[in-house]
């Protein structure tokens, strides 16, 4: 008899722990509850999207997701957004395959996959480039909604906003609504500069513009909008009127082509160069860390005479190992070599912002206004030697829409983005001295197998007393 309440009670410890470990793995399941045990805190939130999400709680929050099925970056995703509900208990997230429900695309109209949708109330936002920083800035944006009207000019044969096209702007005009922008189109002899337009773009006219439409840039420029000028080489209509134009803004703009060799190493072009270095004292520029590919591009580059009440810094540079060819006849034939006389080595600026000064205007130390502050009626510009780099076909090319969308941020005055700086592992090597490596040895090896060979003998002995 006595044998068999020992076997009873073997058995009912087995039962409950057995028990006991499918209630603890209910409760985990139920509550979702998890420990981050990285030093770095790699897999939790970072502080800036945390904080974000505790005070968008008061409102409940809809995310829509549009991936194919089985794509690997949904399951990332849904760790993620189940790691937003820890901290948005009202937030509710669906998956949709836009290719099995086209209904649900059509509704929402999601007109390419990973296409995120974020409701809010009445708010709506939408991120085309999933990532933390860009979820953070678009819960951003519900809490302090704007909008931003971009007025696209025409009539100079400027690149085309919509169409299949791999030449139109149709995907960076979705990006851009996406960010709550407001796109229109206006004709400079005709509508000049509305006060509605928050930035103005000319994106790679064909003919050039005639000195009153020069001077409406110029005009909204010191309204304090913001003014963007994609400027392609080797096109009458980015000649000797833009070139003037530039020089009056403390900008040099020749007549060149951008050459890199290097670019041939990474996958591009000699016409296509790689530009991965970036001027780190600039909103636009300070946090990109992918390169940025321009398809046929020319320098654009601070003047030598600076001009009074602006201030013009350099935004990205081309390796060392380029020059601005000038010889553009012999660029036409496939033929070109530096010539120390002529052409300009490397590296070179591709890309100038320009900012208005006033006494009064005292930016902290990055460049950017803290949200709920009176924006600066000062005006902001900056010229690219390339419009191709943001049209269908080389849009989606490494950082290429990252810097056509914080060249406009930051020429709306968008105070609304936040840069959200994940933490990575760091390498930490074990250094154990002679008398640690020593130790080590005789727990591993000695120690830890005769504690358990002791206490396993412990137990066989008080178990056979008992029995």
């Amino acid at each position: 008899m006595r044998r068999f309440f020992l076997k009873f009670q073997l058995v009912l410890e087995a039962a409950l722990l057995f028990a006991t470990l499918i209630l603890v793995g209910v409760i985990l399941d139920r509550y979702d509850y998890r420990w981050d045990l990285t030093q770095e805190k790699v897999y939790s939130l970072p502080p800036v999207t945390s904080g974000v999400l505790k005070e968008l709680s008061s409102q409940p929050v809809e995310v829509y997701a549009f991936y194919p099925q089985g794509d690997d970056a949904r399951r990332g995703l849904e760790v993620f957004l189940r790691e937003c509900q820890r901290y948005h208990p009202d937030l509710r997230y669906y998956f949709y395959d836009p290719a099995r429900r086209p209904g649900m695309a059509k509704k929402f109209q999601i007109t390419q996959p990973a296409t995120i949708l974020i409701r809010a109330g009445e708010r709506e936002e939408r991120v085309v480039d999933p990532n933390e920083e860009a979820f953070t800035n678009a819960f951003l944006r519900i809490l302090h909604p704007r909008n931003v009207d971009v007025c696209f000019t025409s009539g100079h044969g400027e690149v085309q906003l919509g169409g299949e096209d791999p030449t139109s702007y149709q995907m960076f005009r979705v990006a851009l609504e996406g960010y709550n922008a407001r796109i229109h189109e206006i004709v400079l002899l005709r509508d000049h500069v509305p006060d509605v337009c928050q930035v103005v773009v000319v994106a790679g006219p064909r003919w050039e513009l005639v000195p009153g439409e020069l001077a409406d840039l110029k005009s909204a420029f010191e309204r304090g909008k913001g003014v963007l000028l994609l400027l392609d080489p080797m096109d009458p209509g980015t000649g000797q009127s833009f070139i003037e134009f530039a020089k009056s803004m403390g900008v040099s703009l020749s007549e060149n082509v951008v050459v890199d060799k290097t670019s041939r190493i990474v996958g591009g072009d000699f016409l296509m160069p790689l530009v991965s270095q970036y001027f780190v004292n600039h909103p636009v520029s300070k946090t990109m860390k992918q390169a940025t590919f321009f398809p046929l591009l020319r320098s654009v580059q601070p003047s030598s005479d600076s001009i009074p009440g602006l201030e013009v810094v350099p935004l990205g540079m081309t390796s060392a190992g380029s020059w601005a060819e000038t010889d553009l006849a012999a660029l036409e034939n496939g033929y070109a070599t530096f010539d120390v006389e002529k052409d300009i080595a490397g590296p070179l600026s591709i890309a100038v912002a320009i900012e208005q000064k006033t006494d009064d205007e005292k930016p902290d130390a990055s460049g950017v206004q803290p949200i709920g502050s009176s924006l600066s009626p000062a005006g902001r510009m900056i010229m690219i030697g390339d419009s191709d780099f943001l049209n269908n076909s080389y849009l989606n090319l490494s950082g290429n829409k990252e810097f056509g969308l914080r060249v406009m941020q930051w020429l709306a005055k968008d105070e609304r983005f936040v840069e959200v700086k994940k933490p990575q592992f760091k390498f930490k090597p074990l250094m154990l001295d002679v008398p640690k490596q020593t130790f080590l040895i005789l727990s591993s090896l000695v120690m830890y197998p005769l504690i358990f060979f002791i206490g396993g003998g412990l137990y066989l002995v008080i178990r056979s007393r008992r029995s």
